[in-house]
């Protein structure tokens, strides 16, 4: 009995980054498994609709699933809740015609859900919410005040959900310890990085390349502590510093690093890339003589096993899921520690044999990382919310 499913891709029009990658990789996955599940006698368990943004004009996903349907309601309108529930009603009604028996799904990729409407007190579909992070409860003032009233959802989708789904057993562990989510409902299911970065490409080259440099990406904000970098570069010798690339959109912290870097003089150590394409960043990722990645905060940490993929040595810290998520194969300092960063960037630069070694150690731990073992463990959760 084939499960119908609808995902709800809106965002995928606002933001190119991030969750819209995930949906874009999880369901590309997908229907790998679904065209090789083709050849066989049992027909793939899930029929996915793609529910899109009117104003997308890109439709992503059309290659892979040709059913879709168009979403008026804007991603984090504050009438969401009851007027994305009637589009999904609708997109039912039209894509399903005749009910195959199973329970329809929803997925929400997006941390909140939309509440289902009854029938005769029946819900019509069960829900499975993507909660990517908690950064907007864990560390609030990294989201504006809109951002945190809307992901305040978390707490009625936490109760209402039939299955959640998270990135990491750190995020699950925030789930339950800031939520009243039932444990039974949580699935723990790992991201992976995009196939491109595990594939054999070019190396970035620095004009002259007389100096190794280090590498961090992700947007500028206090959350990603780009500032600590600046500092344990800052206090390393003037022989021995790196030149430092930081590839990401200006956030919240961009002003104070700029500070940082004019009271310590090493402009000329360190540039800005801004957002750059993919092929670019795994360049960029080859080239380095490290990763560097000490954030206060992540759900995932994707630059970790990014960098993994290509080759790279990473040092990350200490906090949230990073230690799960490096698995052993980086080096790990307490995010703030600036002597303990400085040190761990100067032993992987000047020793050789251990950069080796880490390099041998990433790509082991990238490659237990992939998309369509995700698509895989998420077509399962679809099929137990289904009958729940």
């Amino acid at each position: 009995m084939t499960v119908p499913v609808v995902l709800d891709a809106r965002i995928m029009a606002y933001n190119r980054t991030g969750i819209s990658r995930y949906i874009r990789h999880l369901y590309e996955g997908m229907a790998s498994l679904r065209d090789r599940s083709s050849t066989g006698t049992d027909p793939f368990p899930v029929d996915v609709t793609v529910l899109s943004a009117r104003r997308d004009t890109e439709h992503s996903l059309a290659a892979s699933w040709v059913r879709s349907a168009t979403g008026w309601t804007p991603p984090h309108h504050r009438l969401e809740r009851v007027t994305l529930s009637v589009e999904i009603a609708r997109t039912l009604m039209r894509a399903f015609p005749a009910r195959s028996g199973a329970r329809p799904v929803l997925h929400s990729p997006d941390h909140v859900c939309p509440e289902p409407l009854s029938v005769l007190g029946a819900r019509q579909w069960a829900s499975v919410v993507t909660v990517h992070d908690l950064s907007f409860l864990r560390v609030p003032e990294t989201h504006s005040v809109e951002s945190r009233r809307y992901y305040s959802g978390i707490h009625r989708t936490a109760r209402t959900a039939e299955r959640i789904i998270c990135p990491s057993q750190a995020t699950a562990d925030d789930l339950l310890d800031m939520t009243t989510a039932d444990p039974d409902r949580i699935r723990v299911i790992y991201e992976a990085p995009d196939p491109r970065f595990g594939e054999v490409g070019p190396i970035f080259q620095s004009v002259g390349g007389a100096r190794p440099y280090i590498l961090t990406v992700g947007s500028i904000e206090k959350r990603k502590n780009v500032k600590t970098i600046i500092d344990a570069v800052a206090a390393m010798s003037p022989a021995d510093r790196p030149d430092v690339k930081i590839v990401g959109s200006p956030g919240s912290a961009y002003d104070e690093c700029v500070k940082q870097i004019a009271m310590f003089s090493i402009a000329n150590r360190v540039e800005f890339l801004g957002r750059v394409s993919t092929e670019m960043i795994a360049s960029l990722y080859r080239g380095a003589a490290a990763m560097v990645y000490p954030s206060l905060y992540e759900g995932f940490g994707l630059p970790v096993v990014e960098a993994m993929a290509c080759g790279v040595p990473v040092i990350t810290s200490t906090s949230s899921c990073l230690p799960e998520v490096a698995g052993g194969a980086a080096i790990l300092v307490e995010a703030e520690d600036v002597d303990g960063l400085r040190d761990a960037i100067s032993r992987v630069i000047g020793d050789r044999a251990l950069s080796s070694a880490m390099r041998a150690r990433g790509l082991r731990r990238a490659a237990s990382f992939s998309w369509e073992r995700a698509a895989t463990e998420t077509v399962a959760v679809f099929l137990e919310a289904s009958r729940a």
